[in-house]
């Protein structure tokens, strides 16, 4: 008789704890969704922004072809025509 209701009652109980198992497996599902996107989009602000160095690497390249436009236009003007 005991065997029985502990029986009846961990089949009773089966669907309430399943509901709560499923309810924790949401919920770390909804935390790893989370943290991925959390890293895509992370990664997809990395690829459409510029940092400091980046910044001062383009800035020093655009500084080079202008220097080298400005020496071949004075090289041009200097020939004797």
């Amino acid at each position: 008789m005991k065997k029985s209701l502990v029986v009846a009652a961990v089949l009773a109980s089966a669907p309430l704890l399943s509901g709560c198992l499923i309810a924790e497996v949401a919920g770390a599902a909804v935390g790893v969704t989370t943290a991925a996107v959390g890293a895509v989009g992370g990664a997809a602000i990395d690829l459409v922004t510029t940092d400091e160095d980046e910044r001062q690497n383009q800035d020093i390249e655009r500084l080079k072809k202008e220097n080298e436009e400005l020496k071949r236009q004075q090289q041009q003007a200097s020939k004797p025509q």
